[in-house]
């Protein structure tokens, strides 16, 4: 392929929710030249043409709660977490891929035990002679007493000394390796330890620390946080990110409102369902996974009215909860939460672009944008389930180049 591509015969669907319209779309090197009912025949010369069929060009997903080295993709499933370090980095690096044939061309990461591996891989990606998204790298998930990587106990802060230097080193740790990202446990997790979910594991002078810490270091600070508490706390010291929220009170509610120009929520709907009905067994009554749908499904509707930024990314690295399913979340995000598909898609796209921090230059199908696409046959704002499919994606082009092309797509060039 040349450097110049040219989609014909396409509806567009251009990530700000609005309804898809009939245009061509000119790609540039790694940028969108053109967005134009017919592109003009000087500017299209040369350019290598795809034909859309009649089907829907979007602009390339965003996941924004992506776990590449939990171990499973919907192609190689492990039941193990322990893993040589060299053999997790060779699944961080197979899950990036298994992502990007999913259509998702960028990645915000929601934690690694190893985070040189996500460096690694962001690298990797980056440079092209490894597939796989755009991608922010993070720290391992920093828990209550700061515990080692993987070692989830969820005792709660209280009963223990408020200890704010050791969340300092940390996140300066993490900040010294590179990462864009540091992750904080805020709240325990039932699914993993019974009943802790709405325990509170950080003082607030704890993630004072490291909100002063991030905002010196000049890195992003997400929080797991099902607890209402540790909602606020997130809130009340500029954490980034929200994860879970599903126990979100009034106050918590009102306090995400009122910070909706700078902060994301990620409710993680994918992890909820599998953990219902694909985990090969009835969850125990203290995993509390039918209260936490009941839960966030009340939840997330309340933040959408409110103007919170609600974006998909559902905990998939399981291997009940594969990578490689991550567009059912757009699925669950209408059927359990309300959103049109369009809605959906603009929070996998437009909102997607921006918690990458990238917003005035990724998730639109616009002029001068980077050309992350993917050609979708058939409508995702019909179904958008259709999304679930890898082979209705005719498309997917990260960067200005071809991950993957259909056979039969490609005309002379124009």
């Amino acid at each position: 392929m040349g450097s110049a591509i040219l989609f014909v015969d396409v509806q567009v669907f251009d990530g700000t929710g609005g309804d898809p319209f009939a245009a061509e779309v000119l790609v540039v090197g790694n940028r969108i030249a053109a967005v134009a009912g017919s592109v003009p025949a000087h500017l299209r010369a040369g350019a290598d043409v795809v034909d859309g069929g009649g089907g829907t060009l979007i602009p390339g997903l965003v996941d924004s709660h992506a776990h590449l080295g939990f171990g499973s993709t919907i192609e190689h499933r492990s039941p193990r977490r322990d893993e040589p370090d060299e053999e997790k980095a060779l699944l961080v690096a197979h899950a990036g891929r298994v992502l990007l044939d999913s259509g998702i061309t960028s990645a915000y990461s929601g934690g690694n035990r190893l985070p040189r591996t996500e460096l690694a891989a962001r690298k990797a990606f980056a440079e092209g002679w490894m597939p796989g998204p755009r991608f922010k790298a993070a720290s391992w998930e920093g828990s209550a007493g700061m515990r080692k990587p993987g070692v989830y106990e969820f005792p709660g802060a209280e009963g223990r000394e408020s200890d704010p230097e050791s969340i300092r080193v940390f996140v300066e740790e993490m900040a010294d390796l590179g990462v864009d990202i540091v992750k904080l446990t805020l709240s325990g997790e039932s699914a993993v330890v019974a009943g802790t979910s709405r325990i509170v594991q950080f003082t607030e002078e704890e993630v004072a620390a490291a909100a002063e810490v991030a905002r010196r270091r000049g890195i992003w600070l997400t929080a797991h946080a099902h607890a209402a508490e540790s909602i606020k706390m997130a809130v009340r010291n500029g954490i980034r990110a929200v994860y879970h929220c599903s126990f979100a009170d009034e106050e918590a509610l009102d306090l995400l409102a009122a910070a909706c120009d700078r902060v994301f929520v990620a409710p993680t709907p994918g992890i909820i369902y599998a953990n219902l009905h694909e985990a090969g067994s009835e969850p125990d009554e203290g995993m509390e996974v039918e209260l936490t749908e009941k839960s966030v499904r009340a939840v997330v509707p309340e933040l959408v009215r409110r103007g919170v930024r609600v974006v998909p990314g559902g905990d998939y690295g399981f291997p009940w909860n594969p990578v490689g399913r991550n567009t059912r979340d757009l699925s669950l995000f209408v059927d359990w939460f309300g959103f049109t598909p369009a809605q959906a898609l603009r929070a996998a796209t437009q909102y997607g672009g921006q918690i990458m921090g990238m917003g005035d230059e990724l998730g639109l199908i616009r002029e001068g944008y980077l050309a992350d696409l993917v050609l979708v046959d058939g409508d995702p704002l019909e179904d958008i389930s259709v999304l679930q499919d890898r082979d209705r994606l005719a498309a997917i082009v990260k960067d200005g180049a071809f991950h993957k092309l259909s056979e039969g797509r490609r005309r002379e060039a124009a």
